[in-house]
């Protein structure tokens, strides 16, 4: 079985990275497929994470990030020109390799993937919710002409997957709003990606957040929401492991509302598990999401959750607050109060742990990894 993966950029420290590569890892290492990546915006950054050796890559190098910034004509310009390049070279892959499945993660390709003749099933793995192009436009700025962008750059993305063979979304909640649209939808969720029985004594006075810095995993209003609190839990810490466009900007509102000694902006780190461990209550504060990957680490090490209820994900994993405390999206205050009715009650954050750590059990490797073979075997 010939696999053909499809994805921007394998530098990246994200989830979405992050379970691609154990996915693939393990159809090549359980089922022996014969898998190559082909990437269009690795730009010979090195890959993050660990692929088994009989995995190929193919780096293209396209660099359609490149045109950000430019004014519109010529951005367009430039970027057809690389799709059609970009057509040409899939296309003659998918017909010399006779590869028998190709999976796109939603990029540049689904421009055209939907055009092209070819006995290869295609399949979009999509790991954000239908609106995403326009959550993404309007979360930066919520202005009428990034509206109505955001509203037709959505009705583009349903006709590029309406006539793929397979559109796999990762949760419930948008596989009934792909329905609406679409004929060809599968919910497969992501997978724990830690097998460990370690958990968290939840005895550290450490919240923890985990994600890019940028405008959609709302770390902003985090800080906000730690304002609020912080005097009355100045012996409690607040760390943000990531990177990305708004570090300066979350450097200077945590100066700003001098919160130096409590919140913390750490980096990156590749010691995921050791830093859940040395936590006891995780935060999600995404303005958007699709079915967060770290959400499903933390709660495999037994971490209560306080999440924004944002459209998709954080619901379906907390369910009447078992194993956390869902508050209503981009609500600072009630951020804020879920947040501290963990810190001031330990009882309660180690119930909830409990129910996460069993809840993280129906998210196994090996449960979702056999959904994904059975889809792949149907097709071919």
């Amino acid at each position: 079985m010939k696999l053909l993966y499809l994805i921007p950029s394998l530098s990246n420290p994200g989830g979405m990275e992050r379970v691609l590569t154990e996915k693939i890892n393990y159809l090549v290492d359980v089922y022996g497929f014969d898998i190559t990546i082909m990437t269009t915006d690795q730009m010979g950054a090195p890959v993050y994470f660990d692929l088994h050796k009989k995995v190929k890559i193919i780096h293209l190098d396209l660099d359609f990030n490149s045109h950000f910034g430019k004014n519109i004509l010529r951005k367009l310009i430039a970027t057809k020109g690389l799709l059609k390049k970009y057509r040409s070279i899939l296309e003659t892959f998918l017909k010399s390799q006779k590869v028998n499945v190709c999976i796109s993660l939603g990029g540049k390709e689904l421009e055209f993937l939907y055009k092209i003749n070819t006995d290869t099933k295609i399949i979009c793995e999509l790991h954000f919710g239908q609106s995403i192009r326009e959550q993404f436009l309007t979360a930066r700025s919520n202005n009428i002409l990034l509206r109505n962008l955001g509203v037709y750059r959505t009705k583009q993305l349903i006709k590029q997957t309406q006539k793929l063979d397979k559109l796999v979304v990762l949760t419930k909640a948008d596989k009934e709003v792909w329905e609406k649209t679409n004929n060809n939808v599968e919910h497969i969720y992501n997978f724990v990606t830690s097998q460990s029985d370690k958990v968290s004594s939840l005895e550290p006075k450490r919240v923890i957040a985990i994600g890019r810095l940028d405008a959609q995993k709302g770390f902003d209003l985090l800080i906000d929401a730690w304002e609020l609190i912080g005097k009355e839990n100045e012996t409690w810490k607040l760390d943000i492991y990531g990177k990305g466009e708004w570090q300066d900007l979350l450097n200077d509102k945590i100066k700003n509302k001098k919160l130096e000694e409590q919140v913390f902006l750490k980096g990156v780190t590749k010691n995921v598990e050791q830093e859940l461990l040395a936590s006891s209550i995780f935060v999600l504060s995404s303005r958007y999401e699709g079915f967060a990957m770290v959400l499903l680490e933390s709660i495999s090490y037994g971490l209560p959750i306080v999440a924004f209820d944002c459209k998709t994900g954080p619901s379906e994993i907390i369910n009447d607050n078992d194993c956390g405390i869902l508050v209503p999206a981009e609500n600072i205050e009630k951020l804020a109060e879920g947040i501290n009715a963990l810190i001031r009650n330990e009882e309660i954050r180690k119930q909830k742990g409990l129910v996460a750590k069993q809840k993280s059990e129906f998210f196994s490797k090996e449960k979702i990894m056999q959904q994904w073979y059975e889809l792949i075997k149907s097709l071919v």
